[in-house]
């Protein structure tokens, strides 16, 4: 090893079971074609379901060609920057060198993928992670958080190391570093997931569209603009989804009145009361509050420069349930 890159070439064998594909100071975009061959890491947290943002059919779509533009958010250019810093801090605090090694395969399960941040000169490797403080809760405590933990089992499965190193920056704060050993059964439980996973693929048959916001985000991004005038037929697939979707919304709107009824019986209740107890502990407050807002009108006549340098239009598409009362229910 050198100060800070692994001295190998492609097609050399790295770790026990990890050959190298690719070194670290590649051009992204051969990166990025060269992790479409197989998973990585982060895909292992989608196909595991453990990934917030991304669903298992995006992962198919980029893996078989299919062009989902993911727009790289600040969040993720401030963790690239950060992670050269956070690395040396592991250094500073453990006195175990880290290196860049790129981009590995396993040797046997040529679709498995591992681009470990580091390895480390203890026989193991570090995965550098940076969140936001709202999940500290996941690492207190000596805790990681459930994809850091099955993304290092992922990478120790394909590498063959016994034990990996993570340095989690949360909230802004030092790093926190956690040592993770090999887990057998959760890497066996993984592989099989990511094996399912990978025939998918290879049969081209794609796997169904999970709910949430991960899945909402995606159909966005494949779909991002009306062909206007364009018609689709959805058939009865179609019809039972608008019922369902017709049905949640009336749901939806009982369950808000009821909410905003329960809310106005109770602050009356309070009275003038800053708080609400029940056998002596507190259980609500109706507190004083402002919120500062401008006038568009008042500001686009007195300051239209301003008002012209503030505007900003986003572009979205609007869904508008149209089914008519006579296809509402089953019986029509």
């Amino acid at each position: 090893m050198t100060a800070h890159e692994l001295d190998a070439r492609p097609g050399e064998l790295v770790t026990p079971t990890g050959v190298l594909v690719l070194p670290s100071d590649v051009p992204r975009p051969r990166w990025l074609a060269a992790r479409r061959s197989g998973i990585g890491g982060s895909d292992a947290l989608a196909v595991a379901g453990l990934d917030p943002w991304t669903t298992r059919l995006e992962v198919y779509l980029t893996k078989t060609g299919s062009k989902v533009e993911r727009p790289q958010t600040d969040d993720m250019v401030w963790g690239q920057i950060v992670e050269p810093a956070i690395a040396e801090y592991f250094t500073h605090q453990t006195g175990i060198e880290a290196v860049r090694c790129g981009l590995m395969r396993h040797t046997d399960r040529d679709w498995q993928l591992a681009s470990v941040d580091r390895l480390t000169g203890d026989g193991g490797l570090l995965e550098i992670k940076n969140t936001n403080h709202w999940r500290r809760g996941e690492w207190e405590d000596g805790q990681i958080a459930d994809g850091a933990e099955a993304q290092t089992q992922h990478y120790l499965d394909v590498t063959g190391l016994s034990h990996a190193w993570v340095a989690a920056q949360v909230g802004g704060a030092p790093p926190l570093i956690r040592r993770v050993e090999r887990d057998e059964a959760l890497i066996a439980d993984l592989r099989a997931m990511e094996e399912e996973f990978w025939e998918l693929v290879r049969a081209r048959t794609p796997p169904p569209l999970e709910g949430g916001k991960a899945a909402e985000d995606l159909v966005c991004r494949m779909f991002p603009r009306a062909k206007t005038g364009l018609k689709v037929e959805v058939g009865e697939q179609g019809l039972r989804l608008l019922r369902d979707y017709n049905d949640a919304h009336l749901d939806e709107v009982a369950a808000k009145a009821r909410k905003q009824r329960a809310k106005t019986d109770f602050t009356h209740l309070m009275g003038e009361a800053q708080i609400a107890t029940y056998r002596g502990q507190e259980v609500a407050t109706w507190d004083n509050a402002s919120k500062t807002s401008y006038k568009q009108k008042v500001l686009e006549e007195r300051y239209p420069d301003a008002a012209a340098a503030a505007r900003q239009t986003n572009h979205h598409r609007k869904f508008l349930n149209k089914l008519p009362k006579e296809l509402i229910t089953d019986g029509a």
